[in-house]
């Protein structure tokens, strides 16, 4: 590791190198690598896969085979990619290093899986380009170019699972339904059980119609994240 590095162990003793002063991983990760459910064995697409802990969690929790993490940034990919040889998992996860807008593999996923950007990008943000603006702001990729793409690269009737903020929920699935995903699971996060809900966790499907499920919710506090 560089001097500005440091490690944190992971499930099943999987590692992960972070950047001490750059963006970290947060529970977000977490809670949406449990969330996200398989029904059978697929292709996994990871958008804005950052520093590579989304396809380490799928690997560690569903033994998924056939990952792909794509980073905008360089520097998130190359860290992602040193995070997948320190766990000898070159086999089963590829990384690169793309703008999902210009990904040209279009209908090759089943899964798509996405901890994106929450924010809207306002007047100060607009030209703040560091590695923590592009992953917070959307500046490199905003909701209806995330949901675009989403569908652009899923195969027909493959599934979207992204986490993101309770307060843009109904935006979220209207962008969704208008962009032809139908949503089959939904559960809203707590921090603890006297906070409101700050995050939402949504799995939709392209090309099918679902009947939506609203499950019961994710306390953190109480379940150990």
């Amino acid at each position: 590791m560089y001097e500005n590095e440091d490690m944190t162990i992971l499930r099943d003793n999987f590692k992960l190198i972070q950047k001490v002063n750059g963006f970290r991983f947060s529970v977000d990760a977490v809670i949406l690598s449990d969330f996200f459910n398989p029904h059978k064995d697929g292709k996994v697409l990871d958008i804005g896969t950052g520093n590579g802990i989304i396809p380490i969690l799928l690997y560690a929790k569903n033994k998924s085979r056939d990952i792909v993490g794509i980073d905008i940034q360089e520097e998130n990919s190359s860290l992602a990619i040193r995070n997948i040889e320190l766990n000898k998992l070159e086999e089963y996860i590829e990384i690169v290093n793309y703008d999902v807008k210009e990904y040209p593999f279009g209908n090759s996923f089943d899964y798509i899986v996405s901890n994106p950007p929450y924010m809207k990008v306002d007047g100060k943000k607009q030209n703040d380009l560091s590695s923590k603006a592009i992953a917070r702001h959307e500046i490199k990729l905003d909701l209806y170019d995330l949901v675009k793409n989403a569908k652009r690269l899923l195969k027909p009737m493959g599934s979207f699972t992204l986490v993101h903020r309770s307060y843009r929920f109904i935006k979220i699935s209207r962008v969704l339904e208008e962009s032809g995903f139908s949503i089959k699971r939904v559960r809203f996060v707590y921090f603890s059980k006297d906070k409101n809900s700050n995050l939402v966790l949504i799995e939709a499907w392209k090309g099918k119609k679902c009947q939506l499920e609203i499950e019961p919710p994710l306390f953190l506090e109480e379940s150990g994240y």
